[in-house]
């Protein structure tokens, strides 16, 4: 995962056709209805810990089957709760806005003579936005554990080794 990364990502290779891959995520979430939930579509899955266990920052895992030439690949990507990623993306699309008003303000003040105390407004928005990416890195550094649980739980699944089983850190 990327130090600069909003939503880790990765790629699992896999030569089962889309029915044996969802089939083998939905038995291994069976067998273990106590760590998590999930939801299926044919190409797609979306996994959570199970809500008895979830905490603000718990990740949810989008998987997407996708083909290849060879080989079919299963692309995954974590974010945190729907409503809290809207939140986020809400608020930097806010600053955005914000250093634009601002640079507007800025233009229009130095075009009438007048100070150009409008400038001044979009380094403390950078700030803001700044200080917003940090507090989602936090957020991601309390969910790395549960990203790579559920990660390597899907590996496992994938390869046939074990089906999704609890994890101590979980309970």
């Amino acid at each position: 995962m990327s130090v600069a990364q909003m939503r880790p990502t990765f790629l699992l290779d896999t030569r089962l056709s889309d029915e044996e891959v969802m089939g083998c995520i939905k038995q291994g979430l069976a067998d273990c209805p106590e760590d998590f939930h999930g939801q299926f579509t044919r190409q797609h899955a979306m996994i959570s810990i199970d809500e008895s266990k979830r905490h603000f920052w718990s990740p949810w895992m989008h998987l997407e089957i996708r083909d290849g030439n060879p080989n079919r690949a299963v692309f995954g990507r974590f974010s945190p709760h729907p409503s809290i990623w809207t939140g986020f993306m809400f608020s930097y699309l806010s600053l955005v806005v914000l250093i634009f008003f601002s640079a507007m303000l800025g233009i229009s003040q130095q075009m009438t003579g007048l100070v150009p105390w409008g400038y001044y407004l979009i380094p403390a928005w950078l700030l803001v936005a700044g200080i917003l990416w940090l507090v989602s890195k936090v957020g991601q550094n309390l969910a790395r554990d549960e990203m790579q649980f559920m990660k390597e739980s899907v590996e496992a699944c994938l390869s046939g080794r074990r089906s999704l089983e609890g994890d101590a850190s979980l309970k």
